[in-house]
C-alpha cells in the first residue's frame, strides 16, 4: 500500500497514532532505527497530514521534539490564517458566479474541509476546485479574468484537460481555483455518467460558505472521492489526506446511505476502485465499516475496466487512462480526435507543458512527445 513520498519510519508513527492512539515520541522504530524529526516533518506536511496531527498532539506533547513540535504548530497555524483569507474571496467569488447565473458545485478538499472536519484548518490543499456546467465555459473564462485572477494557462485541448486554472495573490496567499467541466480528467465515461446521475440536483448547501455554496452530497462524496483517489493511484501512489477524507465519509454514512453508496458504485462500474480505497483507508486509520460497506469490500466485480487505474507506475498509467478514455468513446471520429490531440496539443499547451527557452524548439518538442508516446504504448 504505497503511499507517495512516505518513509517507513514515519508510516510506523503514523499507524501507532491512528490504530493505537500511542501518541509518544519513539527511540527507536523497529527495524529502521531511529526517526528523523526534519524528515517527519516534511512527510507528514507534504501528507497534508500536519494540522491533524498537531490537534492529536495538542494535549500531549511532552516527549515530542520540540522543533518538530514547533513546525507542526506552524503550519496548522498558517492554514488557518489560509483559510480565513479563502473563505472571504470564495465567498465573494460564488456571489459573482450567481450574478451571472452560474451555480458550480464546490469539489474536493474545500467543501470537505467545512462540512467534515470538526475545526477550520485541519484540511490542506493548494487550491479549490470548481464543477461548472460545460454551456458556462465562456462565461466563467470571462468572470475569472474580469476579477483579477491570473490564468495559469491556457489552450483549447479539451482531449487533455478538462480544466482551467486561475490564482490571485491576496494577503500573502494564493487564492487558487480549478474550474471544471467534467468531474473527472481521465474518464469522460465516468464523468458523463456520474454528472447525470442527478449531482446537481441532489448537491447539498453549505452554510458556512454563505447561500450560493453547494457540494455533493455525501453518498456522491465518497463515490467521487474513491474514484479522484484511482485517477492520481499511478503517478504518485496514494496520499494519507485523501485516505483521510475517506475514512472520515465512510464514518457518516448511515446504512441506508451506505447501501445507497454500493447501488451508486455497481451502477457506475467502480466497486473494484471503491472497494480498494475503503480497504487502504481502513488499513491507516482503523475506519468503522457499516454492515452494506463491508459487503463491498467483499464484492468481486466483474469486467469492470476501470480497475486498471489501479495499476502503479507513471507511464502504465498513462496507457491505462488512454484505454479508460478510448473505452468509453462513443465513436471512432471522437477516438481520432483524441489520440491526435494527445500527440500533437496545440502550440500553447506544449508551450505552458515544456517551457522551451524559444518557439523554435517545438518541433523537435512534437516529435519528443510523438516518440514517447508509441513508447508507452507499445511497452508490455
Amino acid at each position: 500500500m504505497t503511499v507517495h513520498n512516505l518513509q517507513p519510519e514515519t508510516a510506523t508513527l503514523l499507524r501507532g497514532i491512528f490504530h493505537r492512539h500511542e501518541i509518544s515520541w519513539p527511540d527507536e522504530i523497529g527495524l529502521f532505527g531511529r526517526l528523523s524529526e526534519e524528515i517527519s516533518l516534511q512527510e507528514v506536511t507534504s501528507q497534508g497530514m500536519a494540522p491533524l496531527l498537531f490537534r492529536i498532539l495538542a494535549k500531549k506533547t511532552g516527549d515530542w521534539p520540540s522543533g518538530l513540535l514547533a513546525g507542526l504548530r506552524e503550519t496548522a497555524l498558517r492554514q488557518v490564517a489560509f483559510e480565513l483569507v479563502l473563505e472571504v474571496d470564495l465567498r465573494r467569488l460564488l456571489v459573482a458566479f450567481a450574478e451571472i447565473g452560474v451555480k458550480p458545485l464546490l469539489l474536493k478538499g474545500t467543501p470537505l474541509s467545512h462540512t467534515l472536519y470538526p475545526e477550520l484548518g485541519l484540511r490542506p490543499r493548494c487550491d479549490t476546485d470548481l464543477l461548472i456546467p460545460e454551456s458556462a465555459r465562456k462565461k466563467t473564462a470571462a468572470l475569472m479574468k474580469r476579477s483579477g485572477y491570473h490564468a495559469l494557462h491556457e489552450a483549447n485541448a479539451d482531449y487533455i484537460s478538462s480544466q482551467m486554472s486561475y490564482s490571485k495573490k491576496i494577503q500573502g496567499f494564493f487564492c487558487s481555483y480549478d474550474i471544471h467541466w467534467q468531474v473527472s480528467n481521465c474518464n469522460r465515461q465516468f464523468s458523463r455518467d456520474f454528472t447525470d446521475g442527478r449531482l446537481f440536483e441532489d448537491a447539498v448547501a453549505i452554510p458556512s460558505l454563505g447561500q450560493n455554496a453547494r457540494t455533493l452530497n455525501r453518498v456522491d462524496a465518497l463515490l467521487f472521492s474513491c474514484f479522484h483517489r484511482a485517477g492520481h493511484f499511478a503517478h504518485s501512489g496514494d496520499r494519507l489526506i485523501w485516505l483521510y477524507d475517506i475514512h472520515l465519509l465512510c464514518q457518516t454514512l448511515t446504512k441506508r446511505k451506505s447501501k445507497n453508496f454500493f447501488d451508486k458504485a455497481k451502477q457506475l462500474e467502480i466497486v473494484t476502485v471503491c472497494a480498494d480505497a475503503i480497504t487502504v483507508a481502513q488499513s491507516w486509520f482503523d475506519t468503522v465499516l457499516s454492515q452494506p460497506l463491508e459487503s463491498l469490500l467483499k464484492e468481486k466485480a466483474e469486467n469492470e475496466f476501470s480497475g486498471i487505474l489501479l495499476e502503479s507506475g507513471r507511464l502504465g498509467g498513462i496507457k491505462q487512462h488512454a484505454f479508460l478514455e478510448l473505452k468509453g468513446m462513443s465513436s471512432w471520429r471522437e477516438r481520432f480526435y483524441f489520440l491526435f490531440q494527445n500527440a500533437f496539443p496545440p502550440a500553447e499547451y506544449m508551450i505552458w507543458r515544456y517551457s522551451p527557452k524559444n518557439k523554435a524548439a517545438l518541433p523537435w518538442l512534437y516529435v519528443k512527445r510523438f516518440a514517447e508516446g508509441v513508447y508507452i504504448f507499445s511497452r508490455k
